[in-house]
């Protein structure tokens, strides 16, 4: 067994309490943690530890429980104390009529030896109030002849709101941190010079105001974070295999725990590292879910393996889709996508990389990897040259349509506040209760492409909702959900440094974008257009926006994409005519032959400036205006009865003035 691991909140508390300071723990407080081989609450930790360093009375306090004690005995001391410290203050008790923190005559039997953290909870549904349980602990943590140490729960739901609280809610409070600047220093016993101890536990530090800590020298802030990587490990190599009482992950017990040599790690050590590379983010109960969840479907644990299990917890499916890509689908996916998107090979041979990396899934990061998009794709270029169309046409390449293809308008995300709308409004913010639009898509589907258009269009706070992503593959919505991104293919398109980039008051241009060079009747080749594009978003992120960090994430994932050139504008217009063509046959069973000269006429009306910086979208709007609605006027003039065109052909021209010249042939 491999050594225990010493939580930092824990060792923190330790060191605090030595420092004769109070505590406020706050954050992963419901979770459970494997110490001294067990696995525990925080309020069990809590309580042995304080035992162990000699409090005489320890006492737990909770709006709805009321008191509960570390030992029986302790619940007659804590009643004394009480007593003794309101007679010396000439105070009144609480009378026979107030609830009283004295729990009923049978309370829940002491804890066992075996598990001395649990305490003894009254079990009454008699509710002592706040107000009264707060001032009872004030005088017990006031004197000092016993060792007092006392656990107030959930403090952060004593106020509604912490910038908006009540005078009942201000009192309460109030009360606490009297407590903490009263609690007296110990003058005798064996925590003489120690100070009476007040742990208050809060789930969200946020819900309490700031003043009731702040500036105080008597208080510290602990946080509980989640489980970190060794804590997961640990889980691991104690829940895998089987052991008395216990049965461990599915066929466990052919997990071996012998090294081949000294240096070499055991098959259990392999899996509990496999293991806690996959389930960042993952709390205790997750982890022991995973357990069941192998038995249950009868998953064992392999090398290699472990990420079906992770995956199929995460998702709900045994298969993985990447890996059932076909592989006479990924040597014809660069033929396939290239009929859709002409003149970026650069890209569909990215493209095409990816795909063969996700259906082999090996790399140099491991474990880790699996945790990250199966693909991370920064398309940049001019405008109509076909990235978005790329992303298109990989989601109906891989999922047989475009549904997997979930597409987020950047534009729509221009303001600061707009950051929140992908992940959600925080608790007790408007919207709230509907999720955020990027997060409750993944989770309805999480096998999908991800497209981010225009993304220079969003505010930069939009960028660092990102940078999580596309390290850990994971994002925590606004209700604490955590979603999965490892089965994704996230694509940004962007046309930065396509157009001048101006100061927005005074007009000035700040970089010149390549169209200026176009207007200028210079066309760079391939090779200056990439390096210029590629230059332009190192700069926009680096020195722009202040997100250099994003560019790390990238890595070599920028493809640019070429402009739009001559060569390519035939090809395009002819998948477009086509296209018409097929439906023209299908709806009338007319027959359309495009003639040359229509070709022709769209090639010259490419070659003026104002169309080819347009790209591939003005190809498809002049072939509108060309083509499409002058031929539709003329057949609905010519051809009110539309039977009359079965088994016609329809021949089509275009003069040198751009007039369309229309011919049927019987």
């Amino acid at each position: 067994m491999s050594n225990p691991v010493y939580f930092r909140w824990l060792t923190e508390l330790e060191k605090q309490i030595h420092c004769r300071k109070h505590i406020i723990l706050y954050g992963n407080i419901h979770d459970e943690f494997l110490w001294r081989d067990e696995r525990q609450t925080v309020y069990k930790i809590i309580n042995t530890f304080l035992h162990e360093l000699g409090f005489s009375l320890i006492v737990r306090y909770s709006p709805v429980n009321g008191f509960s004690y570390f030992s029986e005995p302790m619940r007659e001391q804590f009643g004394s104390l009480i007593q003794e410290r309101a007679i010396e203050h000439h105070t009144q008790p609480p009378s026979a009529d107030t609830p009283s923190p004295e729990p009923p005559a049978n309370p829940m039997a002491p804890p066992t030896r075996r598990n001395p953290g649990v305490s003894t909870r009254q079990a009454s549904n008699i509710r002592i109030l706040p107000e009264v349980a707060f001032g009872n602990l004030r005088m017990a943590l006031s004197q000092t002849t016993t060792s007092v140490a006392a656990i107030v729960d959930t403090v952060d739901m004593l106020t509604s709101d912490p910038s908006q609280y009540s005078l009942e809610e201000r009192n309460l409070l109030m009360l606490l941190k009297m407590c903490t600047l009263e609690s007296a220093v110990l003058t005798e016993g064996n925590l003489g010079g120690y100070r009476n101890s007040l742990i208050l536990v809060a789930s969200d530090l946020a819900r309490i105001p700031q003043w009731v800590y702040k500036d105080n020298p008597l208080v510290e802030l602990i946080q509980v974070s989640s489980l970190n990587k060794d804590e997961r490990r640990q889980f691991a190599q104690r829940s895998l295999r089987p052991r008395e009482g216990f049965k461990g992950f599915f066929e466990g017990d052919k997990i071996s725990i012998q090294r081949a040599n000294h240096s070499a790690p055991s098959q259990l050590e392999i899996l509990a590292e496999e293991l806690a590379d996959l389930t960042e983010g993952f709390h205790t109960v997750d982890l022991e879910a995973l357990r069941m969840t192998s038995w249950r479907d009868k998953i064992p644990l392999k090398e290699k393996n472990v990420r079906k299990l992770v995956d199929f917890y995460k998702f709900g499916r045994r298969d993985d889709p990447w890996e059932e890509i076909s592989s006479e689908k990924i040597a014809s996916a660069k033929q396939e996508l290239s009929r859709s998107v002409m003149g970026q090979p650069k890209a569909i041979e990215a493209v095409t990389s990816m795909l063969a990396s996700a259906r082999i899934g090996l790399s140099m990061g491991g474990g880790k990897s699996s945790t990250q998009p199966k693909g991370i794709f920064f398309f940049v270029g001019p405008t109509g040259v076909g990235k978005t169309e790329l992303a298109k046409a990989l989601a109906r390449l891989l999922f047989a349509d475009e549904s997997s293809l979930i597409r987020f308008d950047m534009s729509e995300y221009a303001q600061e506040h707009a950051a929140e709308k992908l992940t959600g409004a925080p608790p007790g913010f408007v919207g709230f209760e509907a999720g955020g639009q990027l997060t409750n898509r993944v989770l309805e589907q999480p096998y999908s492409i991800l497209l981010f258009d225009e993304i220079e269009k969003a505010t930069p706070k939009v960028m660092d909702k990102f940078l999580q992503i596309l390290s850990d593959g994971r994002l925590t919505d606004g209700k604490g959900q955590t979603v999965y991104f490892n089965q994704t293919v996230i694509i940004f398109t962007s046309n930065i440094g396509a157009s001048d980039l101006t100061n927005a008051h005074t007009g000035e241009t700040i970089r010149a974008g390549i169209m200026t060079q176009i207007k200028e009747g210079n066309i760079p080749h391939y090779s200056q257009v990439e390096d210029h594009f590629d230059k332009e978003v190192r700069w926009y992120f680096s020195n722009y926006i202040g997100r250099a960090e994003l560019l790390g994430r990238l890595g070599d994932n920028i493809i640019v994409f070429d402009l739009l050139r001559p060569e390519f504008i035939t090809s395009i217009a002819n998948k477009f005519l086509q296209q018409y063509a097929e439906i023209t046959k299908e709806k009338y069973k007319l027959k359309i032959n495009f003639l040359p000269s229509v070709l022709e006429g769209l090639s010259m009306r490419m070659q003026e400036e104002k169309n080819l910086i347009l790209g591939g979208r003005r190809t498809k709007s002049l072939l509108e205006t060309l083509v499409e609605k002058p031929l539709n006027s003329w057949l609905f003039e010519n051809f009110p009865d539309t039977g009359v065109l079965s088994n016609k052909i329809l021949s089509v021209e275009l003069s040198q003035d751009g007039s369309l010249l229309p011919k049927i042939i019987d």
